[in-house]
């Protein structure tokens, strides 16, 4: 596929997006605003996950404690935007303080340290019953005064801007090439001069701040919250659909996030849950068995081969130049 196509492609994908508002009712629409919300989860895991190669099973945790640390504050009647950004910094916070243990930790036992911290908030949120109120769920949650149409697009805006920055900081700046370097081989970016340490606690941080961020953006657009939201099913389901959209593409992320929040709403048609859930696990195990890079390793197949010729052809010419400027000399 040419770099024009690809373009046209994005912008089409854009402005169907745009346009969802005018094509679906209002419980699609309700769909949509959630899917985009979750999407910013799917995209920490693509930061600690496919750029740093970081496992976490906890990431639940951190949208739960985004979402009751803005809900909490707004009960008590702090301003909204004063407890969003609360809401947002103490999971930051509490991210760079597990990434000091668990960045030292490496394979299985950073995912059951993760997996720890999750089980370990929605805990809390279920006991502590005098601040979260527990199992009874928190009521009476401020929201930011918008309509539903103006929060999809907000979320929507929200949601692309972070894709643009993920994509621009792994194909464009060196930032995503010392990500990648930690992820494949830890001993040689080591050897070249790179914190390895610092690295993964910068992408702990940055997938706490997204989760955080998710974690607001849900409870002021749901305005009640039950510790159930923040289960470590809840954590497994955002895996998935990393791994689905393909672990360390924010396109795929996005997509995946629409995709596997739209399908088991469509699949109440079965009725029977049971059946309604095997029909959903067949549908990932397909996507997984025949596209194991996931959706963005697919768009990668059509859109990358165009980018790798242009990239191979200036690799190419470079030498030249340089043993023509030699000549020169």
């Amino acid at each position: 596929m040419s770099d024009a196509a690809a373009w046209i492609v994005r912008v089409v994908f854009v402005a169907f997006l745009a346009a969802t508002p005018f094509m679906v009712d209002a419980y699609w629409l309700n769909m949509a605003i959630l899917a985009l919300i979750y999407a910013l989860v799917v995209y920490s895991i693509t930061v600690l996950t496919g750029f740093a190669g970081l496992l976490s099973f906890g990431q639940a945790g951190f949208v739960g404690l985004g979402a009751y640390v803005y809900g909490v504050m707004t009960v008590k009647g702090v301003p909204p935007a004063a407890a969003a950004a609360w809401g947002v910094v103490l999971p930051t916070a509490v991210g760079f303080l597990l990434g000091l243990p668990a960045a030292r930790l490496r394979g299985h036992y950073m995912a059951i340290g993760t997996l720890g911290f999750g089980v370990l908030v929605a805990q809390l949120l279920n006991n502590m019953v005098d601040v979260t109120r527990g199992p009874m769920g928190l009521l009476g949650i401020k929201s930011f005064g918008l309509d539903r149409v103006s929060w999809f697009y907000c979320v929507l805006a929200i949601a692309m801007a972070v894709l643009a920055a993920l994509e621009h900081v792994d194909r464009r700046t060196f930032l995503g090439v010392v990500l990648k370097s930690v992820k494949y081989d830890e001993i040689s970016a080591a050897a070249c001069g790179i914190g390895v340490f610092g690295v993964k606690l910068l992408a702990f941080s940055a997938a706490a701040f997204l989760a955080g961020s998710c974690g607001v953006l849900l409870a002021a657009y749901m305005r009640f919250l039950t510790p159930d939201l923040f289960l470590s099913a809840e954590s497994f389901r955002y895996l998935m659909m990393a791994v689905v959209g393909g672990v360390g593409s924010a396109t795929g992320a996005l997509i995946s996030a629409l995709i596997l929040t739209g399908i088991p709403e469509a699949l109440r048609a079965f009725g029977e849950t049971n059946v309604r859930l095997l029909v959903y696990g067949l549908m990932v195990l397909f996507v997984l068995w025949f596209l194991p890079g996931g959706i963005g390793g697919l768009l990668e197949r059509l859109i990358g081969p165009r980018r790798k010729r242009r990239r191979s052809a200036t690799a190419q010419a470079a030498p030249k130049g340089d043993a023509v400027a030699g000549r020169a000399s």
